[in-house]
């Protein structure tokens, strides 16, 4: 399944870049997620553990 854009959950912080625009892309029972603007992965959370 492709990156869709998503709110970041309260444990995910925004990028470091500075943009608070998150993408998420569920892998199984985990769902990733990444900065929208540079790519890089703020984490992982496995579903049924959040929030």
């Amino acid at each position: 399944m492709d990156w869709k854009r998503t709110r970041a959950p309260a444990q995910l912080h925004s990028c470091s870049c500075g943009s608070t625009t998150v993408e998420v892309k569920p892998d199984g029972l985990v769902k990733l997620y990444r900065c929208h603007a540079c790519q890089n992965i703020l984490g992982d959370l496995t579903m049924g553990h959040e929030p």
